[in-house]
């Protein structure tokens, strides 16, 4: 019995003491957890490692509509139609310089609208928007020492000093974009602001481009003739898109927003080109005959890059005790759509134009 008393002593009761002794340390432990949780739910947002940046508006729907007014002047890289400052020999004295033909590009509206999410989980939104453009330029130059900025004689028309009178192009464009978006607006200090975003871009595009040549002398036809190209493209794709908004906050309401994109879009073309000569009777009886030297269509199926900037100066605010939010911005836009525009020619098979596209951009954002 006595040996009962010191095994109960020496062994089980060490035991239990070790064992109450840890059920204590849980419990401190599961106390300190519920603690914290609770610090980081009901306290100051900042101790959050990526604190929601909103805008969350009280009891509203969590959505957002906006619109953007856009004045924007779209491009063609290097694209040019005629030239001057060519001397012929053997003529004596030098020959004044020239300068290269392009149309007159413009600035022309457009607008942006676009409707938004803002998720219940985890400060995530989804963003859909729609972005048109239309432009419609033209250029005409008269000299006496034009020359075509395009292979336009056929092979069988052999002439060495190619001149005419009067050159003109027309150039426009109907730009379609739609960007679906899905991000989060988070801080990462209590003065910076950023949206990372992962979506997808789809654009639907057409183009048409003409070239007038008038008054083309051809001595071994022993007439005149006035040429016409045309380079029509058409096209649409869908592609893959990612990039990140930041906003630098100088206070509550003012901030610096700085934005970047990058997609790459996969394009279906349509592209073709149709050159004809015409002849020039000087007599307005006679009948003028028209012929088609060149005519070709193709379709290509390729992947291009479009990098897309922003930067400009928003204000915004809560509306209605916070059951509005109210964001106004102002900036400048631009985009550039790299070997977008393609051009069948003679001799190589094509010739590629960068699109840009750049300007003022004005957004008005409305969440309740």
């Amino acid at each position: 019995m006595n040996a009962w008393r010191i095994f109960l002593l020496v062994f089980v009761l060490p035991l239990g003491v070790l064992r109450a002794e840890s059920e204590i340390r849980m419990k401190g432990i599961e106390n300190r957890v519920d603690h914290l949780e609770k610090t980081q739910t009901s306290g100051n947002p900042m101790n959050h490692l990526t604190p929601c940046a909103g805008p969350k508006v009280k009891n509203g729907m969590d959505l957002y509509l906006s619109a953007d007014f856009i004045y924007w002047t779209a491009r063609l890289d290097t694209l040019t139609y005629a030239k001057t400052g060519r001397g012929v020999l053997p003529s004596i004295g030098e020959t004044k310089k020239g300068d290269v033909q392009s149309v007159n590009w413009s600035w022309d509206p457009g607008l942006k609208v676009g409707l938004g999410w803002n998720f219940c989980h985890g400060c995530w939104d989804m963003n859909l928007q729609y972005t048109w453009l239309y432009t419609n330029v033209g250029n005409t130059k008269h000299s006496t020492s034009l020359l075509p900025s395009y292979d336009v004689l056929p092979p069988e028309v052999q002439l060495r000093n190619l001149t005419f009178n009067r050159a003109h192009a027309h150039f426009d464009l109907h730009y379609q974009v739609g960007d679906l978006e899905l991000g989060r607006n988070y801080y990462v200090s209590r003065t910076l602001k950023l949206r990372p975003f992962i979506g997808m871009k789809g654009t639907w595009q057409k183009q048409d481009y003409k070239v007038f040549y008038d008054a083309i002398p051809l001595a071994q036809f022993n007439q005149h003739f006035n040429f016409r190209a045309r380079f029509d493209q058409a096209l649409w794709g869908l592609g893959m898109r990612m990039g990140l908004n930041t906003s630098w906050q100088f206070s509550k309401h003012i901030g610096l927003y700085g934005n970047l994109a990058l997609s790459e879009i996969w394009l279906h073309y349509d592209i073709d080109r149709k050159d004809t000569f015409e002849t020039v009777e000087l007599d307005p009886q006679i009948q003028t005959t028209e012929s088609t030297t060149f005519n070709v269509q193709d379709r290509l199926r390729v992947v291009k890059p479009v990098m897309e900037f922003g930067i400009g100066l928003r204000g915004e605010g809560y509306l209605g005790g916070g059951r509005y939010h109210l964001l106004a911005q102002a900036g400048w836009e631009s985009q550039i759509w790299i070997n977008q525009t393609v051009h069948i020619t003679k001799d190589s098979h094509y010739d590629r134009f960068d699109l840009n596209l750049h300007g003022f951009t004005g957004k008005i954002r409305f969440s309740f």
